[in-house]
């Protein structure tokens, strides 16, 4: 149970420090923000991994590479409504 609340933890982590990145930036909710966000998630995440314990880093690799893969597929979505 420990284990799966401490990745939830890191996931919660990396989610909160992309967001508060993407709030700081003063553009307006675009198709690019949604792309950046995803991007700065699998940085987060991928540099997150080279510094914790083994037990995590395939987590946190994992998100990386799943960040990215959202990534690519938000840049093919078509009519999307930020408001």
């Amino acid at each position: 149970m420990g284990y799966v609340l401490i990745n939830i933890f890191i996931l919660l982590l990396i989610i909160l420090f992309a967001e508060s990145l993407m709030y700081l930036i003063t553009i307006k909710n675009t198709k690019l923000k949604s792309i950046l966000t995803y991007i700065v998630m699998a940085v987060i995440a991928f540099i997150t991994s080279q510094y914790i314990p083994n037990d995590y880093k395939d987590f946190t690799k994992t998100i990386a590479a799943a960040s990215l893969i959202l990534a690519l597929v938000s840049s093919f979505q078509k009519n999307t409504n930020f408001n």
